[in-house]
């Protein structure tokens, strides 16, 4: 009879069981961070649009919709 080698799981992959992988939830992480402290969402969200974050991910982190911060960035290049 022939025995199954045992896989060994690494923290990799139980992150990507549950769908996100290890480096976007520290990175996720990170952002709420550095924007905890801003009780102004559209004022975190440009924070995080600033460091590179798309608005589907700024949406996600700030538990607001893709349209909202689409809005918050219009509404900043109106102020210029």
């Amino acid at each position: 009879m022939a025995t199954k080698a045992r896989k060994r799981a690494s923290a990799g992959d139980a992150a990507s069981e549950q769908g996100m992988p290890v480096l976007e939830k520290i990175a996720g992480l990170l952002a709420l961070h550095y924007v905890k402290d801003i009780e102004d969402k559209d004022q975190a969200a440009l924070k995080l649009d600033a460091i590179g974050f798309t608005s589907r991910e700024i949406a996600a982190l700030l538990d607001v919709g893709t349209n909202y911060v689409n809005v918050a960035r219009h509404r900043k290049s109106k102020k210029k």
